[in-house]
């Protein structure tokens, strides 16, 4: 009996150690916090190939945040020569949480050549990828650059004073066959090329367009110490670094009635 009132006791003393211990009140648990995240990804093909210059080929980058804030895009910079030869449609702005921007980027090359580089875009970015490469060929041949050369006359026409001075047989100062000096320093954007043209001291702007199968025309005007040179006819194939062909100009002098016009032949002109 004894035996069992101490069993009892004992269970009692379990019991209500254990519900004591139950019994107090609970500290609370408040919501976890966490660091905002914004994590950038760049996807889309950029390798543009070979394009013509002159013309241009399209394609599309994919800005990805894929963080828990929104992403700032500050701008975009490249390398490798892209900047000159390309443009994109969208710089700057914010991408939220989740979501995307999607960017037109423009590979018009102005002359040819192969570029490889990496277009960047900076942001705000907590982590993620924000490079991607990008290459492109600018296919076609190139006018800009330094020439240097001669002509040689072939033929002097006119009439006047002008024509018998500078090129007639019997006392012109340069008559068929004479060599003379000719530079050029030609820049190109596209198709299209500007510069100046350098006839020994004579010295004028000029202007004009390369084809897409290398063949320059140029037209412009040079003066100096009252002679006065006007570019006729000029389409001179280039083929590398050497330009070849035939050109027409007339010679006028402010002071000599009349005019020289000469055709002339392009002579060991290079870059």
């Amino acid at each position: 009996m004894h035996r069992l009132t101490l069993a009892l006791v004992s269970s009692l003393l379990v019991l209500v150690s254990a519900c004591s211990k139950g019994s107090g009140p609970s500290t609370p648990t408040g919501p976890s916090s966490s660091t905002p995240t914004r994590i950038i990804n760049l996807s889309g093909s950029l390798a543009f190939g070979s394009v013509n210059v002159g013309s241009s080929r399209d394609a599309t980058l994919t800005i990805t945040n894929t963080g828990t804030a929104p992403l700032t895009v500050t701008g975009m910079s490249a390398t490798g020569g892209f900047p000159d030869h390309s443009s994109v449609s969208w710089t700057q702005g914010t991408i939220p949480a989740g979501g995307s921007q999607s960017v037109n980027v423009r590979f018009e090359p102005r002359s040819a050549g192969t570029f490889s580089g990496t277009l960047t875009v900076n942001a705000d970015h907590t982590g993620g990828v924000n490079t991607i490469a990008v290459s492109g060929t600018g296919a076609g041949v190139t006018a800009a650059g330094t020439w240097s050369g001669r002509y040689v006359v072939e033929r002097c026409d006119g009439t006047g004073s002008v024509q018998d001075l500078f090129c007639s047989a019997n006392r012109g100062l340069y008559p068929a066959g004479t060599s003379l000096p000719l530079d050029l320093v030609l820049t190109q954007s596209g198709s299209t090329v500007s510069g100046t043209a350098y006839f020994g001291q004579v010295t004028g702007p000029v202007t004009g367009v390369v084809s897409s199968g290398g063949t320059l025309t140029l037209q412009g005007t040079a003066r100096s110490s009252g002679l006065t040179i006007t570019v006729t006819g000029w389409s001179t194939p280039i083929n590398g670094n050497s330009m070849t062909g035939v050109i027409n100009f007339n010679v006028g002098s402010g002071s000599l009635p009349g005019v020289a016009a000469i055709t002339a032949r392009l002579t060991q002109v290079t870059r």
